[in-house]
């Protein structure tokens, strides 16, 4: 994601959570991108591909702090599952995008359609494997319907508190209370061999989700680019960071586990930077690729 790219989105998110997805014009973005009108459409044709982005940015961004957690961890720390489940809620929250979501909700938009419910397919399927790596392989069967469980349980809990007028509650407190619900509930599941959501449904949903890497000549390529701007050359410890990660993917058998480590500096070292949006997007290439390289 470039600079401009990154600026007029920056822009279209603060407009459609002030007045609406809706009631936000092309030119009311333009206008407060501080572009040209040709300058937006050499990166969207519509204001409908700027909403698609948002939800994607903040998609990718939670799937970077997740992998983040993860460091150095066991996948079956139950903690840590909490921990990462929480950080998609932080985001809505800082982001404000629950004013977004529901500004969608009613779209007659197909191509908005696909994408909120790609985003919430991809949610699912994380925490389906997620629970798969807590609780063992014998919860395979079950683990997708168990993680709509889960989400039912952790929204429903938190609309009626915020329905009641109550703000100050804890959300990890609520998720860790239903990750504790579905643990009860896993044995039953195992015992009786029920299931609503079947094999032949689960691998429908999962062929619509593409989770394709990129290749590793791609984010060489792409590393490469962002190492010649200059917000990266002028930040000294970033700039180190992205040579070092450069030198290691150009090499015949990179040593992912370095990689690994390092990322997260990377990342923050590149934040409230004009150059934080596709730092991130370059991180985030960078788990997805490691996760299938490993």
């Amino acid at each position: 994601m470039n600079l401009r790219k990154t600026q007029i989105i920056n822009a279209a998110r603060d407009l459609f959570i002030d007045k609406g997805f809706t009631n936000t014009s092309m030119t009311d973005i333009i206008t407060a991108a501080q572009i040209s009108k040709g300058t937006f459409y050499n990166h969207f044709t519509s204001k409908s591909e700027c909403l698609i982005a948002i939800l994607e940015e903040s998609r990718a961004e939670a799937t970077l702090l997740r992998n983040e957690l993860a460091i150095g961890s066991k996948l079956a720390d139950e903690d840590i599952l909490a921990r990462q489940i929480g950080v998609f809620m932080r985001i809505n929250k800082e982001r404000n995008l629950v004013r977004i979501f529901e500004s969608i909700y009613h779209s007659d938009d197909k191509e908005i359609q696909k994408v909120v419910n790609l985003h919430h397919l991809t949610e699912l399927d994380w925490l389906s494997n997620r629970l798969v790596e807590v609780h063992g392989e014998e919860v395979k069967p079950y683990s997708y319907e168990a993680a709509v469980l889960t989400f039912g349980m952790i929204h429903h809990v938190i609309r009626i508190i915020v329905g009641s007028g109550e703000t100050q509650f804890e959300p990890e407190r609520i998720i860790r209370r239903s990750l504790a619900n579905i643990k009860a509930i896993l044995p039953n599941m195992l015992r009786t061999k029920e299931v609503s959501i079947s094999v032949e449904m689960l691998d429908s949903i999962r062929n619509n989700i593409d989770l394709s890497p990129l290749t590793q000549a791609a984010l060489i390529s792409e590393f490469e680019l962002f190492i010649a701007i200059n917000s990266v050359k002028n930040n000294p410890e970033g700039f180190e960071y992205a040579v070092f990660i450069l030198a290691e993917l150009q090499k015949e058998t990179p040593k992912y586990h370095i990689i690994q480590s390092i990322l997260p500096g990377f990342r923050q070292t590149f934040e409230k930077t004009p150059v934080s949006g596709v730092s991130k997007e370059l991180a985030m290439h960078l788990w997805h690729y490691i996760k299938i390289a490993l």
